[in-house]
């Protein structure tokens, strides 16, 4: 047993080191200021020496993201063990692995209380078998859980809808979002502005040239395929539109080669690798898309938004909630290539409307998404939980 000399024993827990590090920005600090305690857990990797070094005890697990039985049911077993041993106040868990193993384990170790945050629904990415069982193992995951937050209106009314759980035992904290937006990070400042001017110089793109922008994993679910038939119609009669691809190739989805060589043989399209500096080439984008076919929320776009950019969106579950549509950015229907060349021919034509949308998705972001209001929303849950 451990000795307790905090207000709380918190353990988060998700699959993989990358997860526990980025899906927490700014986060472990605050928990620590306000008196508590903080262990996560997860499989070992790179990512944790930047955890360790918030003061968070890390416990790896070796869990991976795939369908691996043998292991899953020995790790399984370590979670079981050390929720018994460690006696935590509050187990936090989410993405899909963590989460069926977390709230099993915790639920076999009699934890008192045990939240799930749902981020999206993983197995409508499958067919089949596959999404039968994925989906399965959501539902359990729900069910383990004493609450469960939604990081979307529409991901809990999707979740409701395909009978994970009913409609009110889901939470959705403020107006959604699991992480918000750092508004000192994303806001358009001097230091911003001249990131821009440099980037577009170091791209050889004019002044007054029209930058459509993408900022995420490539990869066909995020809606690259539709982005660049629609770019690549609009290029022909403008000659003053590029794009940046802002990001890495997924390596567990990658682009077919035939769209990396035509990215790669476009001079008008710009590949650049993930920076940290994500906030500056948002910046150097006159509108920012994201087309993709599924999402939990779309934290992408209210990123954007906080950098006073007009964006557009797919109708979809998630995204929807991350845009106001005709107010923040336009929504067109997902997979649909002409739908949004119309889309983007709107905006280019529109400066005003482009300057409208941005200013109004600023103040949107700052009223609803700022990091330290989400943050502070998740902490008031666990007070609750606690007492």
């Amino acid at each position: 047993m451990t000795e307790r000399n905090s207000k709380g024993k918190i353990c988060i827990v998700t699959t993989i080191d990358l997860s526990l590090d980025k899906l927490f920005p700014d986060f472990y600090s605050l928990l620590l200021a306000r008196g508590y305690e903080a262990v996560g857990i997860c499989a070992d990797g790179p990512y944790l020496e930047n955890v360790r070094r918030q003061g968070v005890r890390v416990i790896t697990v070796p869990m991976t993201r795939s369908f691996t039985p043998w292991l899953d049911l020995k790790c399984l077993w370590k979670l079981y063990q050390i929720f018994r041993r460690e006696r935590f106040d509050i187990i936090h868990y989410s993405t899909p692995k963590a989460a069926l193993l977390t709230g099993l384990a915790g639920r076999a170790a009699h934890c008192p209380a045990l939240l799930y945050t749902l981020r999206g629904l993983g197995y409508t990415a499958f067919n089949g078998i596959k999404r039968v069982i994925g989906k399965y193992c959501e539902k359990i995951a729900c069910h383990c859980a004493h609450r469960v937050i939604a990081i979307s209106n529409s991901l809990k009314e999707e979740a409701a809808k395909g009978k994970l759980l009913p409609a009110d035992q889901m939470k959705v904290l403020g107006a959604g979002s699991s992480i918000g937006v750092n508004l000192d990070q994303f806001q358009l400042n001097k230091k911003t502005k001249a990131n821009t001017i440099m980037i577009r110089r170091y791209l050889g793109i004019g002044e007054n040239d029209i930058i459509v922008g993408y900022a995420g994993r490539l990869t066909k679910e995020k809606g690259i395929l539709e982005l660049l038939a629609a770019f690549g119609n609009i290029r022909k009669s403008n000659h003053k539109v590029h794009m940046i691809l802002f990001g890495d190739q997924d390596q567990r989805k990658p682009l077919p080669n035939e769209t990396l060589e035509l990215i790669n043989e476009d001079p008008r399209i710009h590949l650049i690798p993930f920076t940290e500096n994500v906030q500056s080439y948002i910046a150097a984008m006159d509108i920012f898309v994201l087309a993709s076919y599924r999402e939990g929320f779309g934290n992408v776009l209210i990123e954007a938004s906080a950098m006073e950019r007009p964006v557009i969106g797919t109708d979809i579950i998630g995204c929807r909630d991350a845009v106001i549509n005709g107010k923040t950015g336009l929504l067109v229907k997902p997979r649909d290539a002409i739908e949004l060349e119309k889309a983007l021919k709107e905006m280019i034509e529109n400066p005003f409307k482009r300057a409208k949308m941005g200013r109004a998705g600023r103040q949107w972001v700052i009223e609803n998404f700022d990091r330290r209001l989400v943050w502070n929303r998740l902490i008031k849950v666990y007070e609750r939980m606690l007492h």
